[in-house]
């Protein structure tokens, strides 16, 4: 049914779509492995941001306070995927940090 929500062409429809407030509210795991990569992205040009020797400390501190957010944001998306039945990325990146 083209209708339901779950349909391969209603999720391909909201591919665009922004990301929700709440990881909890995704109930499909690839439109939260989506998220979590957008989040990852924004996480990795904020660093090429924040490396610029030009910016003052006041800009600085608005981009860690950025970033922060982010990476709170996407321990959020990495718990959510683990409850969809994907992989445990906060495992996997407690290990790489122990590394």
């Amino acid at each position: 049914d083209e209708d339901a929500p779950s349909s391969l062409v209603a999720r391909r429809a909201n591919q665009n779509q922004k990301r929700p407030h709440l990881a909890s509210l995704v109930e499909h795991l690839a439109d939260a492995e989506k998220f979590r990569m957008q989040i990852i992205r924004e996480i990795s040009e904020g660093v090429k941001k924040i490396q610029n020797p030009g910016l003052g400390e006041h800009a600085i501190r608005d981009l860690n306070d950025g970033i922060n957010k982010l990476i709170r944001e996407k321990w959020h998306w990495n718990r959510r995927i683990k409850e969809l039945g994907g992989k445990d990325y906060n495992r996997e990146e407690r290990k790489a940090m122990l590394l």
